[in-house]
C-alpha cells in the first residue's frame, strides 16, 4: 500500500537529482518488501451503522472541455454538493450552482457550465465534496521498508546517498501528502493518508550500495458504501441468521 510513495521518491530523486538518478550509468533506487503492523488499539476495528458520510472526489478536468460529462466515484445521497475548481497552484475555485448541471437520470453525473467570465485556465481538478451512505471504520498501520540506492562505484554511491537523503528529508512533507490513495470497486472504498514518515537507520551492506530504512504511518479509512434507500447495517448483511433470530 506504498507504491504510491514509493514510485514519488523516485520520480523526486529523478527530478531533483537528474544528473544522479536519471541517464545511462546513473544511481538507482529501489525498495524492499514492505512490512506492517497494526496499531493495537484499531486492530479489532468495528464498523458504524449505515448513515451519512463525507465523501471528496478528485477528479480530472479538461479546461477545453469542460462539460465532460463528469461522474463521482460513489453513489452520492440527497444531500448538497459541492464542486471546485483546482487551479494551479492548488487553491479551489467554487462553482456556482448555475454552473454544474446534474443529470436527473444519474446522481453521480454532471456537467461543468462556466459562467460569463470564468477562467479555466491552470485548471486540471475538479474537488467535489458530497454526501453518500456508507457503513465505515479506520485502520492504523505501521509500515517498515527499506530503500536501496546502488551506484556504478563506492564515491558515487556515497555522493548520490547523501545528496537523495537531503531531498527526502527537505521534502518529507510533500512526499507524505503524494502518497495518499482512494480505491472503489464492487461497492467498496478504500482512502489511505500517510500521517508521519520518518528516516530510523541505514547501513553500507556492500561497496556500491546504501541503505536507508523508513518508518510510515497509515490511516486507512474504509467503507462499504449503499444505495441511499439502504439503511441495513453491515452486521445484519453479515450475520442475517442471528438478525433473524433476534426479530419478535
Amino acid at each position: 500500500m506504498l507504491l504510491a510513495l514509493e514510485n514519488a521518491i523516485v520520480k523526486l530523486l529523478q527530478e531533483e537529482l537528474p544528473s544522479l538518478f536519471a541517464g545511462p550509468g546513473s544511481a538507482e533506487a529501489t525498495f524492499s518488501a514492505d512490512t506492517w503492523d497494526f496499531d493495537r488499539l484499531s486492530a479489532d476495528p468495528i464498523a458504524s451503522e449505515s448513515g451519512p458520510e463525507d465523501a471528496v472526489d478528485e477528479l480530472a478536468f479538461d479546461p477545453s472541455a469542460p462539460a465532460g460529462p463528469h461522474s463521482l466515484t460513489r453513489p452520492p445521497c440527497a444531500s448538497p454538493k459541492r464542486v471546485y475548481l483546482r487551479s494551479a497552484n492548488g487553491d479551489l475555485l467554487a462553482l456556482r450552482n448555475a454552473e454544474v448541471a446534474w443529470n436527473p437520470a444519474d446522481p453521480a453525473s454532471f456537467s461543468v457550465v462556466p459562467g460569463a467570465g470564468r477562467s479555466l485556465a491552470g485548471c486540471h481538478h475538479l474537488h467535489v465534496m458530497y454526501g453518500v451512505v456508507a457503513t465505515a471504520t479506520r485502520l492504523k498501520m505501521l509500515h517498515k521498508l527499506t530503500m536501496q540506492v546502488a551506484g556504478a562505484d563506492a564515491g558515487s554511491t556515497e555522493v548520490a546517498f547523501a545528496l537523495a537523503l537531503s531531498v527526502l528529508v527537505m521534502n518529507r512533507d510533500e512526499l507524505a501528502r503524494g502518497a495518499g490513495f482512494s480505491w472503489t470497486a464492487g461497492g467498496y472504498q478504500v482512502d489511505g493518508s500517510v500521517k508521519t514518515l520518518k528516516f530510523t537507520s541505514g547501513s553500507s551492506p556492500a561497496t556500491a550500495l546504501r541503505t536507508l530504512s523508513l518508518e510510515v504511518e497509515l490511516d486507512l479509512r474504509l467503507e462499504r458504501l449503499f444505495e441511499e434507500r439502504t439503511t441495513t447495517s453491515i452486521e445484519s448483511m453479515l450475520s442475517p441468521h442471528r438478525s433473524a433470530a433476534s426479530s419478535p
